[in-house]
C-alpha cells in the first residue's frame, strides 16, 4: 500500500460498533485503500487502541474521536477526547483529526509532540459556507494544522465549486469536500488536486459515516481513482439521475485508450446552461446532455454549434469554446471528447 506520506490516498472511513467488527473490518479496508480512518466515536463498547492499531498493517490511519456537534458521536468533554487521540499518536496514527473549536496551541503541540500529523477539521451539515477557502481554510491553518479539512453540504451541483476554489488557494495538504449526493463529483474529483491529502470511501457494505460517500469499489472500478491527478481531464454526465453503466463505460474506454480523462455524474432536472457555464471554472472539457429539457437549455450556454436543434454532447475547445453536437451513441460521444 501507499507510504502514510503520499499524497492523494483513499481513505476507507470506518465506523464499527464493536471490537470484533473492527478486527473484521480492517482486513477488508487493507486489501483495497492506502489508509483507514478510525471512527472511533461510533465504537459501543470499549475499545483496544493498540490493538486496533496492530491490525491496521500498512495502513495510514486517521484517528477521529469526533462530538455531535461535529456530526460525530462521543459525549466525552473535549479534554478526554484529547486523551485518546493522543493516545492513539503515541500507538503510532499517523494523522489525528481534530475539531476546529478544540484545537489550542497546547492541544495541537500535544498530538504532535506524540507523534502524529494534525488534521483540523470543521464541518457544516446543513449548506456549504460561502468562500469556504477563502475564510474558513485560512482560520483552521492558523491554528496549526498540518492538514486542514473543511466539509460542506452541496444542495446544488455549483455548491461544488467551493471545494475546488479551496483546493486552489490550498499551500499544505488538504481534505475538502461537498457532503450530499450533489456533492458526490467532489470526492472523485478531489484528487485532482496536488494540495489534497485523500479523499474517503465507505467499505462495499455501505456502511459510510457521512452523506454521499461512494463506495471503495465504485472508486477503484467505476472510476478508476488511481490514475488521477493534476493533468486528468474532467467530463460530466449531466442528467436527472446517475447513469452508471455509462460511467462505467466511459470510465472503462478512458483506461484502455490511456487517455487521461475521469467521467464523473452531475445529477441535475434543470438549468443545464446555467450548470454548464459555471463549470468553466472547473473547466470541464467535456458533457453528455441526458433528457430533453436539459438539451434544449443548455444550448443557451454554449459558443458554437454543430448541429441545430437540441444538444447532448459538449466539447470544449483549446481556446474554452464549448462546443454543441448531437450524437447517435456513446462510442460516438467518447470518440468526439478523445478527439478534440
Amino acid at each position: 500500500m501507499t507510504d502514510p506520506s503520499h499524497r492523494r490516498m483513499l481513505a476507507v472511513a470506518l465506523g464499527p460498533s464493536t471490537m470484533a467488527e473492527a478486527c473484521a473490518s480492517l482486513p477488508r479496508v487493507r486489501e483495497q485503500a492506502d489508509c483507514v480512518e478510525l471512527r472511533l466515536d461510533h465504537f459501543e463498547e470499549p475499545f483496544d487502541l493498540a490493538l486496533l492499531l496492530r491490525e491496521r498493517g500498512g495502513l495510514a490511519v486517521v484517528a477521529t474521536l469526533r462530538p455531535p456537534e461535529e456530526g460525530g458521536r462521543s459525549a466525552l468533554p473535549p479534554e478526554e477526547r484529547l486523551k485518546v487521540l493522543v493516545r492513539a499518536a503515541e500507538l503510532g496514527a499517523e494523522y489525528v483529526d481534530l475539531e476546529w473549536d478544540a484545537a489550542t496551541v497546547k492541544a495541537v503541540a500535544a498530538l504532535r509532540t506524540a507523534g502524529a500529523q494534525v488534521i483540523v477539521s470543521r464541518h457544516d451539515f446543513q449548506r456549504m459556507p460561502e468562500r469556504l477557502g477563502e475564510i474558513w481554510w485560512p482560520r483552521l491553518a492558523d491554528l496549526g494544522a498540518d492538514v486542514v479539512k473543511v466539509v460542506g453540504t452541496a444542495h446544488d451541483l455549483r455548491d461544488c465549486l467551493e471545494v475546488f476554489r479551496t483546493f486552489a488557494r490550498a499551500d499544505r495538504p488538504t481534505i475538502a469536500i461537498a457532503m450530499g449526493q450533489a456533492g458526490l463529483l467532489t470526492r472523485v474529483l478531489a484528487l485532482r488536486s496536488e494540495q489534497c491529502l485523500l479523499t474517503y470511501a465507505a467499505l462495499d457494505d455501505g456502511s459510510g459515516t457521512a452523506p454521499g460517500q461512494l463506495t471503495v469499489g465504485d472508486m477503484r472500478r467505476t472510476y478508476r481513482v488511481e490514475r488521477l491527478g493534476p493533468a486528468t481531464r474532467v467530463y460530466g454526465l449531466l442528467g436527472p439521475h446517475v447513469e452508471q453503466d455509462r460511467l462505467v463505460e466511459y470510465n472503462t474506454w478512458f483506461f484502455e485508450d490511456g487517455l487521461a480523462g475521469v467521467a464523473v455524474p452531475f445529477v441535475a432536472d434543470r438549468d443545464a446552461a446555467a450548470i454548464v457555464g459555471a463549470f468553466r471554472e472547473l473547466p470541464v472539457s467535456g458533457w453528455h446532455i441526458h433528457g430533453a429539457e436539459l438539451q434544449r437549455d443548455v444550448v443557451s450556454a454554449l459558443d458554437d454549434l454543430t448541429t441545430e436543434g437540441t444538444v447532448n454532447a459538449v466539447v470544449r475547445r483549446e481556446d474554452g469554446a464549448l462546443v454543441g453536437h448531437r450524437v447517435e451513441s456513446p462510442r460516438e460521444q467518447f470518440e468526439l471528447w478523445a478527439s478534440a
